[in-house]
């Protein structure tokens, strides 16, 4: 549950803040559903990996600068080794290592987290609990078979995306990057005449429906209106 809870506020989050930043909603995620996983395996490796007993707040502090550092470390390379991910770069900030880590967002989540421990977690384990109890333990299950099925039906999109409408897009344009985010390098297929994006949007709009494929390949289309597609 904590997992979930803190996966769906992440969404929230990155979907609010890239949304204002480009001025139209964005539906963040490489999953299809509202979950960012990296922030609830995040926050649980912190909450697992804390010491119980660390003593100051000072100590607890650059506790956490280590522990967020190692996971956002770790992290960044599973997602690069094994889903040829690359979701943040800080290669153009002082103190960082391949891009993957930095001293001062290291020092930024540092605060965040203490932050995290200290004030927000107990308010949510208590919520947590409270919800346990009222569903009389199912309430957990029905979630989690719920995010199982959006991870399967995410890899399945993902296959058939792959499979039947092959990508090109021009990852020189920053706003073509994010995409990336769907484990989806190549999402529509660029036939001739289709290469521009009206055509693209007409190709998805008219070809053979297929009503979960669709509906996702075009809410990509949406949520990223400046995408460049080249031949």
């Amino acid at each position: 549950m904590t997992f979930l809870v803190y996966s769906i506020i992440g969404w929230i989050w990155e979907s609010f803040y890239c949304s204002f930043k480009v001025k139209h909603f964005v539906y963040r995620g490489f999953l299809l559903g509202p979950y960012c996983p990296v922030y609830g395996c995040g926050v649980v490796a912190v909450l697992l990996l804390v010491p119980k007993d660390a003593g100051t707040l000072l100590n607890l502090y650059f506790n956490m600068v280590v522990i967020v550092t190692l996971i956002e470390y770790t992290t960044s390379w599973l997602l690069e080794k094994f889903f040829k991910m690359k979701l943040w770069d800080y290669s153009e900030m002082p103190l960082n290592i391949g891009g993957r880590v930095a001293v001062p967002v290291s020092l930024f989540w540092g605060v965040g987290c203490l932050f995290l421990v200290k004030v927000i977690q107990p308010a949510i384990g208590a919520a947590i609990h409270d919800f346990d109890s009222f569903t009389r333990g199912f309430g957990p299950i029905i979630l989690f078979l719920i995010f199982a099925v959006d991870c399967s039906t995410t890899l399945i999109f993902t296959l058939t995306a792959k499979k039947d409408v092959e990508a090109a897009l021009d990852f020189s344009d920053p706003e073509n990057a994010a995409v990336k985010e769907y484990r989806i390098e190549s999402i529509i297929q660029n036939y001739e005449p289709h290469i521009s994006r009206d055509s693209v949007k007409s190709f998805i709009e008219n070809k053979e429906r297929k009503l979960l494929h669709d509906r996702n390949l075009n809410r990509l289309m949406h949520n990223f209106p400046n995408m460049k597609f080249k031949k």
